[in-house]
């Protein structure tokens, strides 16, 4: 055996030894990202299960609020503050982390961000959400080589017929 043939043999136990290490890196990354969608996906499921019980509470007052003979109920959130009530604010929480706040007086349903507008890597976009006032939504936006960052993302929600854009900061 040669000295080259040595040399040669050291470099690809090397090359081996760094493709094994890359593998079980990437193997460690895809778990912990799977762990994250978990979570944010059971952080999006609580939220849901407090905005339904919100509501049931608000139709059970109302409800006792009619047997009491009340003529005029009280205005729900959504109904407050008249047409352009809701407005959003885009707030940057991290490298790729941003949050939805409704700044506006009256609360959202139906809420969510129209992806074919975003960038193609999104994590835990707003799909039929509620968001009362001063509540925020966060989820994830990172670019890519040939898809940067937009310069807004597109909301809609229920009673906008159009997306409105949201600048982002």
């Amino acid at each position: 055996m040669e000295a080259g043939d040595i040399a040669t043999w050291v470099g690809v136990l090397i090359t081996l030894g760094i493709s094994v290490a890359t593998y079980v890196q990437s193997r460690r990354q895809a778990r912990i990202a799977d762990e994250a969608n978990i979570a944010s996906q059971e952080q999006v499921e609580a939220a849901q299960r407090r905005a339904v019980a919100v509501e049931d509470s608000l139709a059970e007052a109302l409800r006792l609020l009619a047997e009491r003979g009340l003529t005029e109920a009280p205005p729900t959130p959504a109904m407050s503050g008249g047409p352009g009530a809701v407005r959003w604010n885009l707030e940057r929480r991290g490298k790729h982390s941003y949050l939805l706040r409704n700044v506006g007086t009256a609360t959202a349903t139906g809420v969510h961000v129209d992806r074919n507008r975003a960038t193609p890597i999104v994590r835990n976009m707003p799909e039929n959400a509620t968001v009362r006032p001063g509540e925020s939504l966060q989820f994830l936006m990172a670019p890519t080589f040939g898809n940067p960052l937009p310069g807004e993302v597109w909301v809609v929600w229920e009673g906008q017929p159009e997306a409105i854009s949201v600048p982002l900061p």
